[in-house]
């Protein structure tokens, strides 16, 4: 493999088109009475072999234990056994093949949770140069002031520079009077303040004014921040009012949609159970280090003084023709879309409302009425499909790769952040095959008439070397930071980098880390795996299955060679590529006709059956239906692509390159988990408009225009098109979701 720094996202989406038009087989309705079989349908049972192309995590999570070195919170977890063998659980093959067979069908989603709130986005540092510092008075009457800068942290340290000659830092809210000072070309700031009420004198000189102000503090949340804010008036002025363009409603419904959606992003052991260095708990607004992860939350984020937009209460406004339009906690703000995207699904997909609205998924796996269907009568459905005992070839000590003593600590895996509308929006509901074009201002994602791209897959990690990949290697290297014919070992987490510096190795082949491993609460270690060539046995019952269900099921159990479904933990990271192929002596299928012959004699016998021909004959059945109706064809097409992967491209998470690296090597995975610089790059703008390459959404499966890039790292370059943020403001601070992309890949955003 080239270093052309080409790579395929982990995931990608298997489009889900409107049902409407389908195909009579797979339109929606009831699924079959049980009271009797239909004559030309088929029941029994198919028997299948499951074969472990790529290391298969089959974790015991109630059985994680902590290591002997690492943080509280992490743990190691070993495989899960039972009689002596690895353990399989007949659900987890079931929900494998019931979400290839929804995406085969093109069926109605199973599940569609928690995707009725509009999303929030992380607004460009241009946005904040028309923004001004308000004060919320009574009533809703908003007071305009000026802001200055408030020299109050070591930009290197973040330690505070206070007590300083004799002084405290100003808290607050805290009404000072300051000496300020407004140099061209320099944003203005503070040289000088006193606290109300005291007999210090301020006296101006050189160009210095006098002001009276409120300090505005939200503490060392940004990377490199030296300064708070003094929100202030002219001395002997009063603040002037504004008018508001919306209703006071309105604003309040903004302002809360808006800390409700900073507050979705973080749980509460985030907040409260940060660990200082000497191992004691750390107030959500302390810095307990550098980097990602040990910055200050900002206050709006766990105080609930600043959560509820009141009264007294200093924020930033958006103006529109001098009225404000909108409210943020801060300058550099996250904001809301106007669309959910449950309002971006086709009604059609939604899970099925009512038991006579199925689709086949629903009627083959079953169903349960979805959490807003209160009172549908029936409200669940059994199915007409089973999968029985999945049992192990191999006993424990053939089958399982174990390691010693803390385990092997894996990568940290991003959960879904579908505030990406670049990789989750298509042009349209109709279109899902098409994602929004490349270069989409980033504010004009989740608009009415943008559709969603469908359904999540994972690619197979195609190309790697069998014999060595899946190993800790040899040497003191660290074994994520080298290369096996041309790919990283993705799966494992790098050890640690010294003094969180992202330095190169002397060899400038890789990024300088050292032990001890990194275990924390953004990772997990295992004590083992399955091996690659381990095989599973397990049997599929069904039950009164026409030819198009059952010729779905037998085109799922008999992907061309070469071509793998994707089961368990870990598979971003390339774990649980398994074939699935039909084992035909323990395949037997009786039509329903033959049933009715049997029960009507009940001393006769079923007759003898070529099961493996009925799946075949079924299978090329449903195959002539996709190949008449082009929506199903490119399903299936990209389905295939997934299930294959590319052996040219690597797959992994978006990352930079930095720019000590040798020519001609990939980029390595970063140590310090920075993923979320490659999204910072790829909103990179010139002149307010993204620049000419960037803006990339994710490429479809099928054809896509050009594989996704790996951005050079550019410290230090601004990425306002010449159009800095007010002095203060930082695009990497942490004011919410501003700095992740995955969870724990560099840390939360604050």
């Amino acid at each position: 493999m080239s270093g052309d720094a080409k790579f395929l996202n982990p995931y990608t989406f298997v489009p889900a088109f409107p049902r409407d038009g389908l195909p009579e087989p797979l339109r929606d309705g009831p699924p079959p009475a049980r009271d009797r079989l239909r004559p030309g349908c088929w029941t029994g049972r198919v028997g299948v072999t499951l074969t472990v192309e790529t290391p298969l995590l089959l974790l015991d999570t109630a059985r994680g234990t902590p290591p002997a070195e690492g943080v509280d919170g992490h743990l190691v977890y070993p495989v899960r056994l039972r009689d002596g063998r690895p353990h399989l659980p007949a659900t987890s093959v079931k929900g494998m093949l019931r979400a290839a067979y929804e995406a085969v069908t093109n069926s109605r989603f199973g599940v569609f949770d928690s995707h009725d709130a509009p999303l929030g986005f992380r607004r460009s540092a241009d946005y904040a140069l028309d923004m001004v510092p308000v004060l919320v008075g009574a009533g809703g009457v908003m007071f305009r002031f000026q802001h200055a800068a408030l020299k109050m942290y070591d930009p290197k340290t973040g330690e505070s520079l206070y007590p300083r000659q004799g002084q405290e830092a100003p808290r607050h809210l805290e009404r000072i009077q300051a000496l300020i000072r407004s140099e061209r070309g320099k944003a203005t700031s503070v040289v000088g303040f006193a606290r109300k009420g005291t007999t210090e004198r301020l006296i101006p000189e050189n160009g210095e004014r006098l002001v009276e102000g409120i300090a505005y503090v939200t503490g060392p949340n940004i990377e490199g921040k030296s300064s708070e804010r003094l929100f202030y008036v002219e001395s002997g002025r009063e603040p002037a009012k504004l008018p508001l363009a919306r209703p006071w409603s309105e604003l309040e419904k903004q302002w809360n949609d808006l800390i409700r959606d900073y507050r979705n992003a973080h749980d509460g052991a985030e907040l409260h159970e940060r660990r200082r260095p000497d191992g004691s708990v750390a107030g959500p607004g302390e810095r307990v280090g550098a980097g990602p992860g040990q910055l200050a939350w900002s206050p709006h984020l766990y105080d609930k003084t600043w959560q509820v937009l009141r009264g007294g209460m200093l924020c930033y406004a958006r103006l529109v023709d001098g009225r404000v339009d909108r409210l943020y906690p801060v300058l550099v703000p996250r904001d809301i879309y106007p669309v959910a995207p449950s309002e971006l699904l086709h009604p059609s997909l939604a899970p099925a409302p009512r038991y006579d609205e199925l689709s086949p998924a629903d009627r083959v796996f079953g169903w349960v009425a979805p959490p807003n269907g209160s009172g549908v009568r029936p409200a669940a459905y059994r199915g007409r499909l089973r999968i029985g005992p999945v049992t192990c070839e191999q006993d424990a000590e053939r089958a399982v790769e174990r390691f010693g003593g803390d385990g092997l600590p894996l990568a940290i895996l991003g959960r879904p952040k579908p505030q990406q509308g670049r990789f989750y929006l298509a042009e349209s509901p109709v279109r899902p095959d098409l994602p929004v074009r490349d270069g989409t201002p980033k504010e004009k994602l989740y608009q009415p008439g943008q559709g969603l791209r469908g359904r999540k897959a994972y690619w197979h990690h195609a190309g790697l070397d069998r014999s060595q990949h899946w190993s800790e290697g040899q040497g003191k290297l660290d074994p994520a930071q080298v290369r096996i014919s041309g790919y990283y070992r993705e799966y494992r987490r790098s050890r640690t980098s010294p003094g969180d510096s992202g330095d190169p190795d002397p060899d400038g082949k890789r990024y300088l880390t050292e032990p001890p491993e990194q275990r924390d609460t953004q990772n997990r270690s295992i004590g083992g795996w399955v091996r690659r060539e381990t095989t599973f046995r397990f049997t599929v019952e069904v039950h009164d299955l026409d030819d198009h269900e059952l010729g779905a099921l037998a085109w799922l159990l008999s992907l061309p060679q070469g071509h793998f479904h994707r089961l368990g933990f870990g598979r971003p990271l390339g774990f649980g590529s398994v074939r699935l192929d039909v084992d035909a002596e323990n395949t037997e299928l009786h039509s329903g006709a033959e049933y009715v012959a049997y029960y009507r004699d009940l001393s006769g016998t079923l007759p003898d059956t070529d099961g493996l021909k009925i799946l075949n004959g079924a299978r090329e059945t449903f195959e002539r239906m996709v190949n008449g109706v082009p929506d199903l064809s490119t399903v299936r097409d990209a389905m295939l692509a997934v299930f294959q992967g590319d052996p040219e491209l690597p797959v992994h998470y978006p990352r930079t390159r930095p720019e000590w690296l040798n020519e001609g090597v990939p980029g390595p995975p970063d140590p310090r988990g920075r993923n979320y610089e490659w999204f910072t790059e790829n909103e990179k703008q010139e002149s307010n408009r993204i620049v000419p390459g960037r803006g990339r959404s994710l490429p479809r499966p099928v054809d896509p225009v050009a594989p996704l890039g790996v951005y050079p790292s550019r410290k230090g370059e601004d990425n306002t098109g010449g159009r800095k943020p007010p002095a203060g403001s930082s695009r990497r601070g942490r004011d919410g979701k501003g700095r992740g992309n995955e969870r724990g890949n560099g840390g939360k955003s604050r």
